[in-house]
């Protein structure tokens, strides 16, 4: 939990935010060590930069955050409630992720943070930023182009990164012949989505089958009584993957916890010939 309870009990920060306060911050002499967490997105200025990314330090309470459109790294101890300007020369790349060598300067520049409900924001040289769950981002809504749709999601995108298709499914799924389309509804709000849709789509990315064609629509809360591509379709929970084979539709796909989507879709159409 966090510091001062009685006054931040409303706050909906994630455990690893929450739990970063309650040890000491460490000393800025140590080598921070610091790994991305997609959990959670960094807003600049209302909009949400593709390389923007908040990282997690090994050190409790720590966080670096980096806005590219910054002069300077940016340094989040929550338990002083300050950001500190960290000189981008002090900061490598080590094992995916960063480490900052050095003390800060004693003239480096400080921001003070606020926690704002389920917000961490402060201002760094003419930058508003804000740390938000990835969830909790504006939804995505309507029919989206895969690539539209990663190169908004860090959390799609490491997620796609870090799975790694059966390559016998692929290759089966590679040469069908019969006309296959895809529907598939899913919420960037939806923490179910965050984990089965980047496997999906990265299925979808390495099948180079002309015959298979996807559509990918983002739903909004309350999707059921509002309009949209998703109305009539009897789409009561998501994600919602529908598989039609020359113009008829088929099944719909299981997409519970550790699903594997090649194998399901090459299984159906194993049994559709």
């Amino acid at each position: 939990m966090m510091p001062d309870m009685a006054a931040l009990r409303t706050i909906r920060l994630l455990p690893v935010l929450a739990l970063g306060l309650v040890a000491s911050s460490p000393a800025l002499a140590d080598a921070i060590v610091c790994k991305p967490n997609y959990d959670y997105s960094v807003e600049v200025d209302g909009s949400y930069p593709k390389n923007a990314t908040l990282y997690q330090a090994a050190s409790p309470g720590m966080y670096y955050v980096d806005v590219p459109a910054c002069k300077t790294g940016l340094l989040m101890d929550m338990k002083a409630r300050k950001v500190v300007a960290v000189p981008r020369e002090q900061i490598k790349q080590v094992d995916g992720g960063l480490q900052m060598n050095d003390t800060a300067p004693p003239t480096a520049t400080a921001y003070a943070l606020a926690v704002d409900g389920p917000f961490v924001q402060f201002q760094a040289e003419d930058k508003k930023v804000r740390i938000l769950r990835c969830l909790d981002r504006p939804p995505i809504v309507g029919a989206v182009e895969m690539d539209t749709l990663v190169a908004d999601r860090p959390e799609y995108r490491e997620g796609m990164r870090e799975y790694a298709p059966k390559g016998e499914s692929i290759a089966a799924l590679n040469k069908y012949t019969k006309k296959v389309q895809i529907d598939a509804f899913f919420a960037t709000w939806c923490p179910h989505c965050k984990e089965y849709m980047p496997k999906f789509l990265r299925v979808v990315s390495e099948v180079k089958n002309p015959n298979i064609k996807v559509n990918l629509y983002g739903v909004p809360k309350g999707f059921t009584q509002a309009p949209g591509p998703w109305q009539g379709r009897n789409i009561n929970s998501i994600p919602t993957i529908i598989v039609k084979i020359d113009g008829r539709e088929i099944t719909r796909m299981g997409s519970q916890p550790g699903a594997v989507p090649e194998t399901e879709l090459a299984d159906i159409f194993g049994a559709v010939r």
